[in-house]
């Protein structure tokens, strides 16, 4: 092939402009605010408590003519963005009270098919009232997924998860907390603990052994089939066919309908990429497994697993390719969050 001047001129070009923008490698994320305030509020002060796993960004989107990945990282911190929200929505009608968000999650990503980009916002959040006691009141929870589609998607994501936020404080703040269940500043610190404990999963020490078609029978401990042989994978710590007996006869129970099961006491958490069930361990009051899960994930599959999307938003930088990690299981719905890639021995 002959090439002009134009031709290096133009490649050149590229070149430079996609190593520009991978330079920057980073996108800030700032909430929009709404064009209307309330009429009646009863708080004019947010805290944020940022229990997030990964504090240092929130997430990763697509930069440029190439797609370059950049994370998202606020140049004004959460805090101060949620409390200029809520000084902008408030109105003249405003009370002298507080309230307090337990940040689990906040996380965007894009996902890029063939035709069209799909956009993620992710927002797991729990809110309280201070109380003129010193003391806390729950008020209430989101744990939500927005899936925007386009053709470039980054701006409208980051422009509907702006909303998600504010329309999740703008409705609570219009609510008087009542004093029930009440909670220090310590608990709600550590809400994620009292939550859990009252999950059978969590509070139990002996787990009913069974096969469970879903994160709600399992955290709730009701197997919905019994289990009665189970074929491991090789010598891997793996399970990868599961029995029951109908009838006298040893029937085997189709993995892609199941969500977990129980063996001899002990967990395994289906990973559906690897068609197998994997050996959970509980530490530190958490359940921890290992598995591969492809950055690829159906759009359905984000929106019903919800944290899934927590995979889709560690793995982006990777491709397509199933990647090993460490993973933890989120109480609050089941899905799967990254704690560390496995490094490959």
């Amino acid at each position: 092939m002959k090439y002009t001047f134009k031709n290096i001129f133009v490649l050149a070009f590229a070149v430079l402009a996609s190593f520009a923008d991978a330079q920057k490698r980073t996108e800030d994320f700032s909430i929009s605010f709404p064009d209307t305030k309330l009429e009646k509020s009863y708080y004019k002060t947010i805290q944020l408590i940022d229990a997030r796993t990964d504090t240092t960004s929130l997430g990763i989107v697509q930069k440029g003519a190439f797609n370059n990945k950049a994370k998202v990282v606020p140049v004004t911190n959460l805090s101060d963005q949620f409390q200029n929200l809520l000084n902008h929505i408030n109105g003249e009608n405003t009370e002298d009270g507080t309230i307090v968000m337990y940040l689990k999650q906040l996380y965007f990503a894009e996902l890029t098919g063939a035709f069209s980009e799909h956009g993620y916002c992710y927002f797991q959040a729990y809110l309280f009232a201070k109380n003129d006691d010193g003391t806390y009141s729950y008020l209430d929870k989101i744990d939500s997924v927005i899936d925007h589609s386009s053709m470039d998607v980054t701006k409208a994501t980051m422009k509907k998860g702006s909303e998600m936020v504010s329309d999740f404080i703008s409705k609570n703040i219009v609510v008087k907390a009542t004093p029930n269940d009440l909670y220090t500043l310590e608990d709600v610190k550590n809400f994620d603990q009292i939550e859990k404990q009252k999950l059978s999963l969590y509070s139990t020490t002996t787990m009913k052994e069974g096969v469970y078609m879903n994160y709600i029978s399992f955290k709730n401990q009701q197997p919905e089939k019994e289990l009665t042989n189970v074929k491991f994978y090789g010598k891997s710590p793996k399970i990868m066919t599961i029995y029951e007996t109908i009838d006298g006869k040893e029937k085997e129970i189709k993995k892609n309908s199941t969500y977990a099961i129980v063996y001899q006491g002990t967990p395994y958490i289906y990973i559906p990429v690897e068609n197998l069930y994997t050996k959970a361990e509980k530490r530190d009051g958490d359940f921890y497994f290992t598995g591969k899960i492809k950055s690829t994930a159906k759009t359905g599959d984000v929106v019903l697993a919800s944290a899934f999307f927590g995979i889709i938003g560690g793995l982006i930088a990777s491709g397509p390719a199933s990647v090993p990690f460490e993973l933890k299981l989120d109480y609050l719905n089941g899905g799967f969050v990254p704690i560390k890639e496995i490094e490959k021995k």
